[in-house]
């Protein structure tokens, strides 16, 4: 068994719970290794899967039947039901009978702002969803390799983007290239998360690209997310296309000022709180200072104003200053493993004007 899995079957125990029910899809990927799909939507065939981790057998997995053989791959059992097909669709009744099945009375703890109000029926649940988000927040080692591999694709999206700008290209062009890029290097479709604006849209705190055309002394804030095997990267960075003007090269020097000042202070034992309060002194923004990163791209710790997480060994954190003033708008990211003597800039992509 996993380490994960016997944190999260403890967090059961200390609830009073026989097992565990993932209902959200990161804590199901973090539990199996199994990707949910994000790009498609709700599915008309098939909800998405639930797990359940007892200590009586490997995971059980609540999905249609079409998933058996992702299932087996990833050591787990399937209560299955069927999903695409020609006759009648049920996927909710299918679902809720392989679910009642599966838990055969046994009380679980789960995450109930994520399990469709439909499955419930009789099961016996405890909500569990805070503690659970608690315990991915630490990383095992074979997260830690994932992790690093949607880094390495955000420095590769990252050096394109700043390779291929220039005057007259738009916003959209510029993402096609972007994306093309770290797909190639990843070797098939890849979910990917973008802010990818310019010029005075960079005031407006980002936003997906656009049909705008990229000038001469343009900023532009490019904000790259994409998830490799599961596991979310996260990298910003705002470059200037040409020479920026003096007061976007002073915001751009006063944010660098401040994500020196935040990965000095990352060690364990620091509160996210007091991390926040070094980084946004200063400056105005009004979104976090920071976030986990693992199977979801915004996961705990939140580095926030009065944010109490305690940093631990083995968190990754993803610091993200930034000023926003006018029609100029400058963020810097950058993603760090706390170690027990600080921490490890895992981030490699450019973040010079």
């Amino acid at each position: 068994m996993k380490p994960r899995q016997e944190r999260a079957l403890a967090v059961a125990r200390r609830l009073g719970a026989d097992g565990v029910l993932a209902a959200d899809p990161a804590t199901v990927t973090w539990l199996t290794g199994l990707e949910v799909d994000v790009e498609s939507g709700p599915s008309p065939f098939a909800l998405a899967p639930l797990v359940m981790l007892t200590a009586e057998g490997p995971p059980v997995v609540v999905a249609n039947k079409d998933e058996a053989a992702a299932v087996a791959a990833a050591g787990c059992e399937l209560a299955g039901y069927t999903g695409f097909t020609s006759g009648p669709l049920d996927p909710v009744g299918g679902a809720a009978r392989a679910l009642a099945g599966a838990a055969d009375g046994r009380t679980l703890a789960t995450e109930l702002g994520a399990l469709p109000a439909a499955l419930v029926g009789d099961l016996a649940l405890v909500e569990a969803a805070v503690e659970l988000a608690g315990e991915r927040a630490v990383k095992d080692p074979d997260e830690l390799e994932r992790l690093r591999g949607a880094l390495a694709l955000c420095d590769v999206g990252q050096r394109e983007a700043r390779a291929r700008a220039e005057p007259g290209m738009t916003e959209i062009e510029l993402w096609g290239l972007v994306r093309a890029v770290i797909e190639r290097a990843a070797g098939g479709r890849t979910p990917l998360l973008a802010d990818l604006a310019s010029g005075e849209r960079t005031g407006e705190t980002g936003g997906p690209p656009g049909e705008r055309a990229l000038a001469e002394g343009d900023l532009v804030l490019c904000d790259l997310v994409p998830r490799h095997r599961g596991y979310w990267g996260d990298s910003c960075a705002t470059f200037g296309v040409g020479v920026p003007a003096e007061s976007a090269q002073a915001k751009h020097q006063r944010v660098r000022d401040a994500l020196g000042r935040g990965l000095d202070a990352i060690r364990p034992g620091v509160r996210a709180g007091e991390v926040d309060e070094l980084v946004r002194a200063g400056l105005a923004y009004e979104h976090h200072t920071g976030h986990g990163l693992g199977t979801s791209w915004h996961e705990e710790p939140r580095i926030v104003p009065g944010g109490t997480t305690v940093l631990e060994a083995d968190m990754v954190v993803a610091l993200e200053p930034a000023v926003y003033e006018g029609d100029e708008g400058v963020r810097v990211e950058q993603v760090v493993l706390v170690r027990e003597d600080g921490c490890e800039l895992l981030s490699r992509h450019a973040i010079d004007l």
